[in-house]
């Protein structure tokens, strides 16, 4: 398994304790959380690829559709935050 993977399912156990620290750990919660974090990640990385070719990418049509592209992903997994 990819090492982010592993970093990114511990990080969702930890922050499922956190939020309940007197419950038992329930799978189902700790799944939806390693979920969004996964997807998060992957917005971040196409966040990170439009800045670093802002340079090329002047044209407000081009950037638009970046972040129509991040958009899209956050509806399609049902977590657009305005």
């Amino acid at each position: 398994m990819n090492e982010r993977i592993k970093e990114l399912h511990e990080q969702a156990c930890k922050l499922d304790w956190e939020q309940y620290p007197n419950a038992i750990p329930d799978g189902e919660r700790i799944l939806q959380k390693f979920a969004e974090l996964i997807i998060q990640e992957c917005i971040d990385l196409v966040n990170k690829e439009r800045r670093n070719m802002s340079h090329l990418l002047s044209n407000p049509p081009q950037n638009g559709g970046i972040f129509d592209a991040m958009n899209s992903i956050r509806y399609h997994f049902g977590m657009f935050k305005p």
